[in-house]
């Protein structure tokens, strides 16, 4: 047996050398049934290395992806499955290692050691022929852990080298390079089980899964205690909200306009920008409602919905929806025109009326202007910029010339070189804006001219662009160096920090507000049009004392409370004796509620003043909701450090100094409070949303006995008498 390190060419490498010349050859043919799905499966009685190059020959020879070169490192694959609202989104996929520095950019630098370099493509040529995902990058992330692993292993770069081993250290790469690395982990263990395994792509038995753990994905800071202070908010600051809708009535700024039209159809109902951005032209509809017609909008929901028509709520809402679609369907109608030229007669130039006579025809500059839809001519030196290509002639033709060409003439610019340069503009997918409705640039609301988001450069309202994601959310802050819509309107918050609002945050907003008024979750979820009701949580963003405040305020329509502890006890007590139902008595004891640092409290100011101020846990009247995360990260604080201030005391009494003891046995209850409190708030067995209180301490404290304990010991009483007072107190837990 030949030993790898003795060769300079592996013998793998020497069979990859002599069949890339057919594999590319076949690449090249890329002929495929259609309907047909084959499958590759290695053959028992070959070798590994053999079944490799079959593979590879199968998976060239099946390429599902047109006009690629398939012995290039970069694939342009944005035909192959239009993503939702795509656009002119390119899908580049690289075929880079991890030694590859080139970072974000197109080209790829240091691409797989051969002869990884052709399984990888084969691999993702198949994976993406069997599943068509859209989400492909996290494959290419495992090919690369698995080629670094072999590097690591300092064997050769061959998928036929691969063992337990070598994934499980692929794994821990992918692990080092991800926080959340199970969908990544779970790319490899399909490469394993979907690839290297049926094609017997190693001779010995291989039988491996990724131990990379799954980890919740937690989309609701309510359900995620640790993550509140850290996390912006999912709201958006409502006074940003209001400086919308001034923006929106009183600027006469054009990106301005687009803007804040846009925040109208998101406030109209939940929806995701990708929805927003795919709505039709024709996109409202009406309905006969019991008290008349009612507007609706029509969406195609981007994740699993059906497609379904939201209506109004208010006669506000409808007036400024259908004015935003109005503004829209008139800001793009002549780049729908132009985009539907170039659906119908792909490959040429769209002309506006009363210029086809120029078709073909060398241009001047001032027809260029025309045809691209610009207010203003075309400036000599800005012709370049345009892609325009002088021929060397010029024009004294009157009809064509402008004032200023006089008697000189003016010169001619090639056709080709503004028909090349307008049609590179059109991205490869046109004219699909959406692949998964079918939505077409010409149908697409949102379509609008280029340029029109850009006030210091010249619209060209021939020329068909669509809005994206990004665009919006810079224009909403999310570019801080940039300008945005509340910038260029001198608007910042009261701290003078910049404004900022992401798309998103409106879809949050409606399902809070919509929470806020206790409508089904079922409803929540047709409105918002989600698939399952399950998902509403992720946009629950109410403080659980509004759940009770409706629980006392709102009737038979009140939602459920669950509660725990002696309340529950006295409110049993209270129905018995008073002859009122359960939910009767819970009432009356929920008495008047407000939220406190610590907590929930239940006393009743109306009454008397709060006997103990800031000793919450020591009260009878103090409560708490499991799920509340404040209320979990105020425990665990308090907890921690009654715990550190308990340590040092404990230390000051072992060094004798004076007082310790009386502050050991003063905060020593108020620790086993804070834990109790704690510990039913981690309790796994309660359900999120229970109100629970706790039992009032052994030793009451107000603010008038402790006035009084004052007195008794400043008393000048007997020195013996005022110990005995002083002992007395201190066993009640006054000090």
């Amino acid at each position: 047996m030949i030993g790898f390190a003795r060769s300079t060419t592996t013998p793998c490498q020497q069979l990859t050398k002599l069949l890339l010349p057919a594999i590319q050859s076949a690449a090249a043919r890329m002929t495929i049934p259609m309907g047909e799905l084959v499958y590759f499966a290695g053959k028992a009685d070959l070798t590994a290395k053999q079944n490799l190059s079959d593979f590879n020959r199968h998976a060239a020879a099946n390429c599902p992806f047109q006009d690629i070169v398939w012995a290039e490192n970069s694939w342009d694959i944005s035909t192959f499955l239009i993503g939702r609202n795509q656009g002119r989104t390119k899908k580049i996929a690289h075929f880079k290692s991890l030694r590859d520095k080139s970072g974000n950019k197109s080209a790829v630098e240091t691409p797989y050691d051969m002869p990884f370099l052709e399984f990888a493509k084969s691999t993702f040529s198949e994976i993406m022929r069997r599943f068509k995902l859209q989400e492909y990058r996290r494959f290419l992330y495992a090919l690369q852990a698995i080629e670094q692993s072999l590097l690591d292993a300092k064997v050769e770069p061959c998928i036929t080298r691969v063992n337990a081993n070598i994934l499980d250290s692929a794994s821990d790469i992918l692990r080092a390079r991800f926080k959340d690395a199970w969908s990544v982990g779970r790319c490899l263990e399909r490469i394993v089980t979907e690839i290297i395994i049926p094609a017997r792509l190693v001779n010995h038995n291989l039988s491996w899964k990724s131990s990379i753990p799954y980890q919740q994905v937690v989309r609701n800071d309510r359900l995620d205690p640790t993550m509140r202070e850290e996390n912006t908010s999912k709201l958006p600051d409502i006074q940003s909200i209001l400086n919308l809708a001034k923006i929106h009535h009183e600027s006469k700024h054009l990106p301005d306009k687009i803007v804040t039209s846009f925040v109208s159809l998101a406030m109209f109902a939940p929806s995701r920008v990708s929805e927003i951005l795919t709505l039709p032209v024709d996109c409202i509809t009406s309905s006969q409602g019991d008290e008349g017609e009612i507007m609706g909008i029509s969406w195609r929901p981007a994740k699993g919905g059906s497609p379904m028509t939201k209506f109004s709520t208010s006669d506000a809402s409808e007036d400024i929806a259908q004015e935003a679609v109005k503004f829209f369907t008139e800001l793009g109608a002549s780049a729908r025109i132009a985009a539907k030229w170039y659906a119908e007669n792909p490959g040429q130039l769209y002309l506006p009326p009363g210029f086809e006579h120029l078709r073909g025809q060398p241009l001047t500059l001032r027809e260029a202007s025309f045809i691209l839809g610009r207010k203003t001519p075309i400036q000599s030196g800005h012709a370049k910029r345009l892609g325009l290509k002088p021929i060397g002639e010029k024009t004294h033709d009157p009809a064509r010339l402008d004032e200023l060409s006089g008697a000189r003439g003016t010169s001619l610019f090639s056709w080709d070189s503004l028909e090349q340069f307008v049609l590179a503009k059109l991205p490869a997918t046109f004219p699909i804006l959406d692949g998964m409705s079918g939505l077409m640039w010409h149908e697409a609301l949102f379509l609008i001219p280029e340029h029109t988001l850009r006030p210091n450069v010249e619209v060209n309202m021939n020329v068909p662009f669509t809005i994206t994601t990004n665009m919006l959310n810079n224009q909403l802050g999310a570019n801080p160096d940039g300008v945005t819509v509340f910038s260029r309107n001198g608007m910042t918050h009261k701290d003078g920090s910049p404004i900022a609002i992401t798309t998103h945050q409106f879809r949050h907003l409606l399902n809070t507000l919509a929470q806020s008024k206790h409508l089904s979750e079922s409803l929540i979820a047709f409105w918002s049009g989600r698939k399952h009701i399950t998902q509403n949580a992720w946009y629950d963003h109410l403080p659980q004392e509004a759940f009770i405040e409706a629980y006392t305020k709102l009737g038979g329509n009140a939602p459920e409370l669950n509660v725990q502890g002696p309340i529950a006890d006295k409110a049993k007590a209270m129905a018995e004796n008073n002859g009122l139902t359960q939910s009767q008595a819970l009432k009356i004891e929920l008495g008047a509620i407000h939220s406190t640092r610590y907590g929930i409290c239940r006393h009743d100011y109306a009454l008397t003043p709060c006997p103990k101020d800031k000793d919450c846990t020591m009260c009878g009247e103090h409560a708490v909701v499991k799920g509340e995360p404040k209320h979990l990260a105020e425990a665990r604080y308090q907890t921690e450090i009654h715990e550190k201030a308990l340590q040092m005391a404990q230390k000051a009494l072992e060094n004798g100094e004076p007082g310790a003891s009386r502050w050991i046995k003063h905060n020593e209850g108020r620790l086993q409070r804070w834990r109790l409190v704690l510990e039913l708030l981690t309790d796994p067995d309660t359900p999120d949303g229970t109100f629970i209180t706790l039992p009032p301490p052994e030793h009451s404290q107000s603010k008038t006995g402790l006035a009084q304990a004052v007195r008794i010991v400043n008393a000048a009483e007997p020195e013996d008498e005022a110990d005995d007072d002083l002992k007395a107190l201190l066993d009640l837990e006054f000090f």
